[in-house]
């Protein structure tokens, strides 16, 4: 009796979800297609939430033929230029503005809702592991630090991830510093250690030493805003996490090269930035912040 009601009440969830949308499925393929394009179409823009934009392509088009160029169109709907910048708009806004009607709301609220849970994404946005705790340790004071100095909160988690290892490096456990920012024009206590910086090579360096993690977020920004360098090669100017990530490559913030001498560090931070779904912070800051 219990299996029978277990399974009547499966059929029936089952049902409901698929009065929302035709299905509940969507290839790993086509999600990553459809985040790479949300992410390149919001450079020099404002970084939308390409769950989002799936969700409401999911009423507007059938996903699996969905043209770049419909996917798009759908992206510039949660963009709003006001001056030299862009608002990020919220979900209610736009299907607002496509005068959904209930029942279409609805649909959009499922797909999003089975992104959210079911997407191939998903595990990595949620749970419990370590991965997961340390972004969410980090992810508050991030997006606080993104109001005041401009760093996004992807980049500044992405960093902290690479340069710190996940927070188990002798630098971020040791001495809090969760970025490996050396003691130049440092007037607090510094310690010295053993790094690498090349491809295979290591040196003895000296670097900054914080009583807090809070206190390596809050200078990680400080340092970067304070470096003309920075500026310069345009960090600030940057409206997305690649133009950021780039940015910071270009102006020497690491050194890491591959075996053949190119410069890597840009894209270890996006593939870390992806992997996590780091720009969907990036999203929820802007819809905080503005």
């Amino acid at each position: 009796m219990g299996k029978m009601i277990l399974a009547t009440l499966i059929l029936v969830t089952a049902l409901k979800l698929m009065e929302f949308f035709d299905t509940t499925y969507i290839s790993t393929e086509k999600m990553e297609e459809i985040q790479q394009l949300v992410d390149e179409s919001s450079v020099g823009k404002i970084q939308v939430n390409w769950k989002d934009v799936t969700a409401i392509a999911s009423v507007e088009y059938t996903l699996d033929t969905v043209t770049t160029e419909e996917l798009v169109k759908t992206t510039s709907l949660f963009m709003e230029k006001k001056g030299e910048r862009y608002r990020l708009k919220e979900m209610a806004e736009v299907t607002e503005a496509l005068a959904y009607d209930e029942k279409q709301v609805k649909e959009v609220k499922a797909f999003r809702k089975y992104l959210n849970e079911g997407g191939i994404f998903s595990k990595m946005e949620r749970g419990d592991s370590v991965q997961r705790s340390f972004i969410s340790s980090l992810k508050g004071e991030a997006i606080e630090n993104y109001k005041i100095y401009g760093i996004l909160p992807s980049i500044t988690i992405a960093q902290a991830i690479l340069e710190s290892g996940w927070g188990k490096s002798e630098l971020s456990r040791k001495y809090n510093n969760l970025f490996g920012i050396k003691s130049y024009n440092w007037d607090g206590e510094s310690a010295h250690i053993r790094t690498s910086e090349f491809h295979d090579e290591h040196v003895q360096a000296d670097f900054r030493v914080y009583e807090t993690v809070s206190d390596s977020l809050r200078d990680h920004s400080v340092f970067l805003t304070e470096n003309p360098r920075y500026e310069r090669h345009g960090l600030f100017a940057a409206k997305t996490y690649m133009e950021q990530a780039a940015a910071l490559q270009e102006a020497g913030y690491s050194t890491k090269e591959n075996e053949a001498g190119e410069k890597i560090y840009s894209e270890l931070l996006m593939e870390l930035i992806r992997q996590y779904q780091l720009q969907l912070i990036d999203s929820e800051a802007h819809l905080e912040y503005g």
